[in-house]
């Protein structure tokens, strides 16, 4: 999986980015000290899993850079870490896009487990606003980073989503409602998973995915 971080202090990003290798996720992180460069790279490579964004950013702000992914309909998480704790700018950021928020100050450690969190489809906020954020949903289907062995299958981002809609027990009409697709396009995103992930039916499939840790039980 590949991550971006944009941010414009070195000694941060470097200390970011060794946070980044030392995850089980296999997670192989870039860098931008600017929303310019961080756009040309998201041109370049489409496949990008996540981004980690700073809001303090010359030029083009972070909270801008959100607003662009919303209106460019790019469908990549964006976790903020930032040294703006407010709970203002906080809740600014979750409502302009992003999946979470992690304060500068928190440790290498809570860095991490936020992060893992997040990639696990949670969304994070620090202690002096979770309250406020009990009653958020999970992180939305179309944001959730794509887990490291989706890679390896061979499945695409919208055969986890189905996936992901299979385990909630969906139905094929319904999955097709939830990702505006067609019935037609669920089943044969139906069939990929099975062939990669050597089932039969719907409930194996389910169960070899959990046991695999693609979506969790």
């Amino acid at each position: 999986m590949q991550a971006l971080v944009i941010d414009d202090h070195p000694v941060f990003v470097s200390a970011l980015i060794g946070i980044l290798r030392g995850m089980p996720q296999g997670i192989e992180p870039r860098s931008a000290h600017s929303i310019d460069e961080a756009l040309a790279h998201l041109e370049a490579d489409p496949q990008i899993g996540f981004i980690l964004l700073d809001l303090g950013l010359p030029g083009l702000d972070g909270l801008s850079f959100l607003r662009v992914i919303e209106k460019r309909k790019l469908a990549i998480p964006v976790i903020v870490i930032s040294s703006q704790e407010e709970p203002e700018a906080i809740r600014a950021c979750v409502d302009a896009g992003a999946i979470g928020f992690i304060p500068k100050s928190h440790t290498p450690e809570q860095v991490r487990s936020a992060i893992e969190r997040m990639l696990m489809g949670d969304i994070y906020l620090p202690p002096q606003v979770m309250p406020e954020a009990e009653g958020l949903p999970p992180c939305p289907l179309e944001y959730r980073a794509l887990p490291p062995v989706c890679e390896s299958l061979g499945l695409t981002r919208r055969s986890y989503q189905v996936l992901c809609c299979l385990a909630e027990g969906r139905s094929n009409k319904e999955i097709a409602n939830r990702l505006d697709i067609s019935v037609h396009t669920v089943k044969a995103h139906l069939a990929r998973l099975s062939e990669c992930l050597q089932t039969t039916n719907r409930t194996d499939t389910v169960r070899e995915a959990i046991r695999l840790g693609l979506i969790e039980r």
